[in-house]
């Protein structure tokens, strides 16, 4: 017969460990026995001084002495760079507004024409500016006469009319005399060499201080013609 095996032990199973209990309350924050001031993590021996200012951490400004901390810390360099922005801007703004303006658009010389003769190209583009200067400073000289025309004209009229004298707080919206116009000195000066020319000939003064009181009585009308002044009362009738 074969003999049977039993398996199991025959020692009797371990009684469950059971913890003292404690005098009081203590959190895991403070347990009863003090914490080892030793670190669990190692992380190398502590780095000196020079390492510290050599060392480059991420998301951080870079180390002193090095390329990118004195390109970001340089304030010469910066001005220079905000300069060149603001220039390069303006000259491509002003180069844009030339190139849509100016009526001479097809003299300009081709881009091409920069690399294989540089000095002809920019006498070219030099003689265009030219031209388009003189042209925009005929135009507004033209604007100009028309304008001062314009307020000629209209103070003929109000004179015509008998609005010739001053309304408002500037004076109206009329064209000035001659002696209006005139600064202090060049009045002064009249006032000298017409006393020297009443002294020499007192005849001929009186004569033309009648016709210049004649002319401010008179204006000339839009055909050209000299007409006598109406004065009105009150400006209405």
């Amino acid at each position: 017969m074969i003999p049977s095996v039993r398996h199991a032990s025959t020692t009797p199973p371990p009684k469950p460990r059971v913890l003292a209990q404690p005098d009081k309350f203590r959190p895991p924050s403070h347990p009863s026995r003090l914490r080892s001031k030793t670190p669990r993590y190692q992380y190398g021996p502590e780095l000196t001084q020079e390492q510290k200012t050599k060392k480059q951490y991420p998301h951080m400004m870079p180390p002193e002495g090095s390329f990118m901390h004195w390109f970001l810390t340089n304030r010469t360099i910066h001005l220079w760079i905000s300069l060149s922005i603001l220039v390069s801007l303006v000259f491509g703004v002003w180069l844009s507004e030339f190139i849509h303006n100016t009526p001479y658009r097809d003299l300009l010389p081709p881009n091409s024409m920069f690399l294989s003769h540089p000095f002809s190209f920019i006498g070219r583009w030099a003689e265009v500016y030219n031209m388009h200067v003189a042209y925009v400073s005929s135009q507004t000289a033209e604007r100009r006469k028309q304008k001062v025309d314009d307020v000629k004209k209209r103070s003929d009229y109000r004179k015509a009319h008998g609005l010739e004298t001053a309304e408002g707080v500037f004076g109206g919206w009329t064209a000035k005399t001659e002696e209006e116009t005139r600064g202090p000195g060049f009045r002064y000066g009249e006032q000298v060499e017409s006393g020297a020319v009443m002294e020499i000939a007192k005849g001929t003064g009186e004569s033309v201080m009648t016709q210049a009181g004649e002319a401010d009585e008179t204006y000339v009308d839009f055909e050209g013609k000299t007409q006598p002044l109406r004065k009105k009362w009150f400006g209405l009738w």
